[in-house]
This record gives structure tokens, sequence and C-alpha cells, in this order.
């Protein structure tokens, strides 16, 4: 097993803990990133088993494209509802400060596991399947 097992784990019990401790919030942006946290769920339920097993990156693809690019969806989406409850001064204000951190930290794993599939299946092959945003920045303007 390589690293990308223990990299999308990690990504995935964030997932499943910011489902869990926004499943109670009932403001329409929450809906929307909790939309696509499901989804980024789902792709790494499908994704975890493929990489343990060392499945080639064409296996698997769909699957890893799917939590990148819901990732984006859900970190702006989420920053929007911050706004909106700050703004508002929401009672989800205080909920949204504590899960604020969280996005980061995930990006930041879907970073370190973009720069281990590069270094295992080469720039070209991972162009199109994850975002430029999450890709390594080694070598020429992207």
């Amino acid at each position: 097993m390589n690293r990308l097992y223990p990299l999308f784990a990690q990504v995935y019990e964030e997932v499943r803990s910011v489902l869990d401790e926004t499943a109670d919030r009932s403001h329409p942006l929450v809906a929307l990133f909790r939309t696509s946290l499901e989804e980024e769920r789902q792709a790494l339920e499908n994704l975890l088993p493929k990489l343990e097993r060392g499945d080639r990156l064409e296996d698997f693809k769909t699957d890893c494209s799917v939590v990148y690019l819901n990732d984006e969806i859900v970190e702006s989406t989420f920053r929007a509802w911050r706004r909106a409850v700050d703004w508002m001064d929401h009672d989800d204000s205080e909920e949204a400060a504590k899960l604020e951190n969280r996005f980061p930290g995930m990006k930041s794993t879907l970073k370190e596991a973009a720069a281990e599939m590069e270094r295992i299946y080469g720039a070209e092959k991972i162009k199109f399947v994850i975002p430029a945003l999450y890709q390594p920045q080694t070598g020429g303007l992207r």
C-alpha cells in the first residue's frame, strides 16, 4: 500500500466528522455544502478500497476527481455560510467558527496526496484528474 491510502482516509474521516457536526444545521448554504460533502464522502468510499488494493490510476481517477472538485465547492460554500452567519449575527456563528479550521486541513492533505500522485504517476497523468489549485507547483507556470 502506498502513501495515498492514509492521506485519503484522513480526508474521509474529516468529511464524515463535518457531516456529523452539521447534521442539524438548516441554513441553505449548509445544505449546499453538505450535498457536496456527501458526494465527496461517497467518492472516498469508492476510492479507498481501490487505493488499498493498489489499483491503477485509470481505475480510480473519476472518484479522485470528484473528491477534489467537491472539496473546492465545499470550501467556497462554507466560507459564504461563515460570512453570512457572522454578518447576520446568527446562532450558527459559533458552529461555523469551530469548523473553520477543518477545511484548510483537508485542503492541505489533498495537496499532499496530489504531490504523492504526481510522484507515483507523473504530472502528465494527473493534470486532468486533479485541479491545478491542488497540484504541486514544480517547474514553470501552470
